[in-house]
């Protein structure tokens, strides 16, 4: 009989999983500072090939957490992804058009992501417990008792006020928890391959090649060396073990010849064959028990959707779970992870979905409708910017969610009369919407900035003057971001200027000479933005009462809490900077 020690409580939360996902929730926690257990079954990180892209709201995440530049340094810039039938260009994604930090898809296999997060996790102090198993849970109301099988064989129980499965598509948390996962496979499977390919293809340029009959071949550059991740899709069920196709370079040159390329494959590694499915919950959370990543939903890879939606789910929870444990906000902020990250999870598997199946259609007359429409759509500039942004992660929002409140008219946004307003592809953002990460306005010789280095994981206000330093408006808007940093020291707050310098003073100022946030955004004087941890916009209005309404009634922001700070980014660095 294995020896058994007795529960204790020695961590806050305990993370079941450590892949990119429960890593990214555990780099959250340590930075904040917030006591922790993070294990997995496994020996070590990841070796096998998995998840490949990186989108760009995904980098702006890992900007936060301190790895993005590693993460592009060690990747593969893809700046765009063609969709060609019958030798014909019909669709093309230009990554290029994202208006965010990082206007790419970054090519990175997930066992080089997870020895980035490894590495920063560790870094910061954080350690992984391998080899590690979760046996059993049991939710008790006011904290959740754990089970664990270390590597020596021996038995731990622990006591943690919050447990969370990111341990993939097979959880045993989600299985603890009773939770069926619905859904159902395609009828068709897929090999997948790292090779070295010649061709005349751009390096950073993705291509699928799509068939009526043979089904698709995807090729994805992994460097400019000409060494590729190569998809072929076998339109039939995936056979049984010991009538599969072999993974052979053989097998996949002949899925590649007739395909309106000549291709020549050589050195392949990673072979894999695998069936396409699409599956969730009903529910990414139940009592103290939060499930993300594949726990929780899986689907279909074209549009490479998960691996970064797990991320951002994370990222969701991680600064949730920070303010409740710190007592700057209510419990029940905990109830929003499931209300906005299902519906989100939702609609990335319709996604996935729809691309799936344009992508795989059957019908000679439904790929020759596909094929006339398609160029004809996309080749409106406005379509054009979209297309990127439709898969980056960008696009997901929470309107609906009750933790928002927008109350901006249209009335309210009209342009000002005075000047005209930049145009830009993509109406002005309202709440439950990601804030666009805006280029500040610099002085000539200084370092670029962005809108997004100010939120770095703390909640921002921004009170837009539409005037400059010497207005009555702005004298009302220095006064209120007084007001609001002494009643809730939690809120960053910042006056949008048009002016050249930022404003002398106790309050920290963003000048707008050029009006390209008052513009990207839509805000008339006077207006006021809150922005959340995580980047998504919590409340637009004009009126401060308003914003005081929702900061104590929605949010339940504790007044005189100064919250919780990223403990290796100073709330303070980049005020004194820009200040």
């Amino acid at each position: 009989m294995q020896p058994h020690r007795s529960p204790q409580h020695n961590g806050v939360v305990l993370i079941a999983g450590a892949g990119p996902i429960g890593m990214t929730l555990a780099l959250q926690l340590q930075r904040f500072g917030i006591p922790y257990r993070i294990i997995e079954r496994n020996a070590g990180p990841s070796t096998e090939t998995k998840a490949l892209a990186l989108h760009s709201r995904t980098l702006d995440i890992f900007s936060d957490l301190g790895i993005a530049q590693e993460a592009v340094d060690a990747g593969h810039a893809i700046k765009y992804f063609r969709v060609q039938s019958r030798g014909k260009t019909i669709l093309r994604y230009d990554f290029t058009l994202l208006d965010a930090a990082h206007p790419l898809l970054l090519s990175l296999p997930q066992p080089q992501t997870e020895r980035l997060l490894m590495s920063r996790l560790s870094e910061l102090g954080g350690r992984i417990e391998w080899q590690t198993e979760l046996l059993d849970m049991r939710d008790e109301g006011t904290h959740v008792m754990a089970t664990l099988k270390k590597p020596s064989g021996e038995r731990e129980s622990i006591k943690v006020s919050w447990l969370i499965g990111a341990d993939g598509a097979r959880s045993t948390v989600r299985k603890q928890l009773g939770l069926s996962f619905d859904g159902e496979h395609y009828m068709r499977h897929f090999m997948l391959a790292d090779m070295d390919i010649r061709w005349n293809g751009w390096h950073d340029e993705g291509v699928f090649f799509l068939g009526e009959r043979e089904g698709y071949v995807a090729v994805a550059p992994l460097d400019d060396q000409g060494r590729y991740r190569l998809f072929v899709e076998i339109p039939r069920e995936l056979p049984p073990e010991g009538q599969r196709m072999p993974l052979t370079v053989e097998s996949f040159q002949q899925l590649c010849d007739g395909r309106g390329q000549l291709m020549k494959l050589s050195n392949p590694s990673s072979e894999t064959m695998a069936a396409f499915q699409h599956r969730r919950t009903n529910t990414q959370r139940v009592g103290r028990v939060f499930l993300v990543g594949d726990a929780t939903h899986i689907g279909s890879p074209i549009g490479g959707q998960w691996m970064n939606l797990g991320i951002s789910e994370a990222y969701n929870l991680a600064w949730k779970i920070a303010h409740v444990h710190a007592g700057s906000l209510p419990e029940r902020v905990l109830d929003t992870y499931d209300s906005e990250r299902h519906p989100i999870a939702l609609e990335a598997e319709k996604t996935a979905h729809t691309l799936t199946r344009l992508l795989t259609l059957r019908s000679r007359w439904l790929v020759g409708l596909r094929d006339t429409l398609l160029p004809l759509i996309s080749s409106v500039p406005s379509v054009q910017a979209r297309l990127p942004w439709m898969i980056s992660g960008h696009r997901y929002h929470i309107r609906k969610a009750d933790s928002v409140r927008h109350m901006l008219s249209r009335r309210d946004r009209r342009p000002s009369t005075r000047r005209p307003r930049q145009k830009s592809a993509f109406p002005p953002p309202r709440a439950g919407e990601l804030l666009p990460d805006v280029p500040l306005w610099t002085p000539q010789g200084e370092r670029p900035r962005r809108l997004l280095e100010l939120v770095r994981s703390e909640f921002m206000v921004l009170l837009f003057t539409g005037a400059d330093d010497q207005g009555e408006q702005t004298a009302q808007q220095a006064q209120l971001a007084q007001d609001l940093r002494s009643t809730y020291p939690a809120l960053n707050t910042w006056l949008v200027l048009d002016a050249l310098a930022p404003l002398n003073g106790p309050v920290a100022s963003i000048p707008d000479p050029t009006w390209q946030l008052h513009d990207r955004l839509a805000i008339p004087a006077g207006g006021i933005v809150l922005v959340r941890p995580d980047g998504y916009i919590a409340f637009m209005g004009k009126r401060p009462q308003d914003l005081m309404h929702f900061v104590e009634r929605n949010l339940g922001l504790m007044p005189g809490h100064a919250g919780v700070s990223p403990q290796d980014l100073p709330s303070n660095a980049l005020a004194a900077e820009v200040a």
